[in-house]
């Protein structure tokens, strides 16, 4: 799974990465110099390669994300799926849905991208192909952790997480066709590489705010806690995607501070060619610090959030054949573990707290659970034990997959809440 995700983010990003810069730095520059055939020559057919090539990985390793993520719900093997599982995953599910609503998009691109390839550009034309790469790319944000938050967190932590994805994509994405057509450009084409050098410029800066915002909201939700950036997995992988995006944007002021300011009022030949050539370095410098996030980026999705295994100093590490959530919500918090985590009969315990994760007092605290397959859901009423944990003995769990659990509780401090959020079910063990 973690490979799959890495070739299609890295595929989808560069795919819509294509049309932005074209859209956004190539087409305005060479419009500013009509005369530059051969510079467009030589480097739309590298453009089409990279684009036709990413778009159709991307749509492959979607497919095969599918086909991975449909047989962990339904706990069957990838060999024996059924297109009945598939069309449930696809029509049933935020990720299915999306998945659907991203194909189109693709589909959309697809014929966008060999027009402005082959036909001369129409403004109209553009708009077209950069709303469906920022489908193509923000949708992705639906099969990650954004979803199932509560109250505002609902809204705005999915909004931040498509906004990266798409700022990502006009950033990242474009370094490596910037890089492609400042080492094209020689001396008869300054003025084409002095423009798109601007724009791109531009196009980074924006991009750059956006992932600063939308990243420090994603931290925000997923991390939990300083603590947890330090002592959780999750944690220490964000803070290397942190310090990775840090020496990108490094590189980036560098750019634009030192590199940009030679190559466009210096009329000198050789101090633009020396600027020009470190741009295009810094460029495949930073493709390559992108790719290296991506990575780290698929495999914070398969990882459980900081905010999610949040440790309380009332009880002490999970037991490691555990599942377990943490849900929150503006009224009360909830930590359910069930144990052990894969089909059986098992024990859930639920602890409530405050937004500062202290115990919170209730009366009285009922849990479901509903199956991956959508059948009726499974209530029971807990029961408060000595150390204020709620729990409910002999849980039959009929199968491995995404479950979902509820936790609807009386707060004496705060009246009634309702806490929903996936739970992974293992497979039992071999």
């Amino acid at each position: 799974m973690i490979y799959v995700r890495a070739i299609h983010f890295a595929a989808t990003l560069m795919a819509a990465g294509v049309v932005f810069f074209i859209v956004f730095v190539a087409a305005p520059a060479f419009g500013a110099a009509p005369d530059a055939k051969a510079l467009r020559a030589m480097l739309w057919p590298r453009l089409a390669f990279i684009g036709w090539f990413s778009l159709v990985l991307a749509i492959g390793s979607g497919a095969v994300w599918l086909i991975l993520t449909a047989s962990a719900m339904s706990g069957t093997p990838p060999a024996e799926m059924s297109g009945g599982v598939l069309w449930t995953v696809l029509t049933q599910t935020h990720y299915g849905v999306a998945s659907l609503v991203r194909l189109g998009a693709a589909g959309l691109l697809a014929v966008s991208f060999a027009l402005l390839l082959s036909a001369q550009y129409r403004s109209w034309l553009g708009t077209v192909a950069v709303l469906a790469a920022a489908v193509l790319a923000g949708a992705i944000a639906f099969g990650g952790h954004a979803l199932g938050g509560q109250g505002a967190e609902g809204f705005i932590h999915p909004a931040a997480d498509i906004l990266h994805l798409i700022a990502s994509a006009a950033w990242v994405g474009a370094l490596l066709p910037l890089a492609l057509l400042l080492g094209a450009a020689d001396t008869s084409s300054l003025v084409i590489a002095r423009t798109a050098t601007l724009r791109f410029s531009t196009l980074g800066v924006v991009s750059v705010g956006m992932l600063a915002v939308t990243g420090g909201v994603n931290t925000w939700y997923l991390a939990g806690s300083i603590e947890a950036l330090t002592v959780t997995f999750y944690g220490q992988l964000l803070l290397a995607k942190i310090a990775l995006f840090l020496i990108m944007v490094a590189i980036a002021a560098v750019n634009r501070l030192r590199l940009t300011p030679q190559l466009v009022q210096i009329e000198s030949s050789p101090v633009a060619q020396r600027a020009l050539r470190h741009l295009r370095r810094n460029a495949v410098v930073e493709t390559f610090a992108g790719f290296i996030i991506i990575c780290i980026v698929a495999v914070l999705g398969t990882k459980p959030p900081g905010i999610h295994i949040h440790q309380h100093p009332a009880y002490g590490a999970l037991p490691a054949d555990a599942a377990f959530v943490h849900i929150h919500t503006e009224r009360a918090m909830a930590d359910v573990m069930i144990e052990p985590g894969h089909p059986g009969e098992a024990r859930a315990t639920i602890r409530l707290w405050n937004s500062d994760f202290e115990p919170l007092a209730a009366r009285a605290v009922r849990l479901s659970l509903t199956s991956p397959s959508g059948s009726k859901s499974a209530v029971f009423d807990a029961q408060e034990d000595a150390e204020g944990a709620w729990r409910v003995d002999h849980v039959a769990l009929s199968q491995p997959g995404n479950w979902t659990v509820t936790v609807e509780t009386e707060i004496e401090a705060a009246g009634s809440a309702v806490l929903t959020a996936p739970i992974v079910i293992d497979p039992a063990p071999s």
